[in-house]
């Protein structure tokens, strides 16, 4: 289980209730909060967690589907748990007055094409669905598809630009 999708699983079971469930960071552990620590993942470790003494308080039905999301967190390998970080790839370079923000790969999710576009990642037109921002292996495969245009995937070229995803 990638650290997002944690995140994003306990977000959801904090919407049916009036708990305020969260993931945090905290010194070498993963830690599913609510007004204190519910459960501490430790980060350099699989397979341990602990469960805090106040856990009780909470509804049982809540304290089942926690624990498990935080087993499920602390069994994966510790390697898989980060997320991939996602890129864009620039095919032109910066230009005086110029705007540099259309020179990226977009990819056509629609029909399996690319061009070279603004930094619009997943256009919310149906008829217009593209990708802009790549994980390795979502470049990797398209890359192998128009090999003649793309460049290989190369972490340290300049065309590769790592993408700040929101926290």
């Amino acid at each position: 289980m990638k650290f997002k999708e944690l995140e994003s699983r306990v977000a959801t079971l904090s919407l049916g209730t009036e708990n305020n469930y969260r993931v945090e960071h905290y010194a070498g552990q993963t830690v599913i909060v609510n007004s204190f620590a519910l459960y501490q993942i430790n980060e350099n470790t699989v397979g341990s967690f602990r469960e805090a003494n106040d856990v009780l308080i909470i509804p049982e039905r809540d304290r089942l589907a926690l624990q498990k999301l935080a087993y499920k967190y602390s069994r994966t390998p510790l390697d898989e748990r980060r997320d991939e970080p996602k890129f864009r790839v620039r095919m032109m370079p910066n230009l005086p007055n110029q705007n540099s923000s259309l020179y990226y790969v977009n990819y056509s999710l629609k029909n399996s094409e690319i061009d070279v576009g603004p930094d619009v990642d997943m256009s919310e037109d149906p008829l217009f669905r593209s990708k802009c921002h790549f994980t390795k292996k979502e470049y990797v495969s398209i890359q192998r598809e128009f090999p003649e245009w793309l460049p290989k995937f190369d972490k340290d070229d300049p065309h590769f630009e790592i993408v700040e995803e929101d926290k």
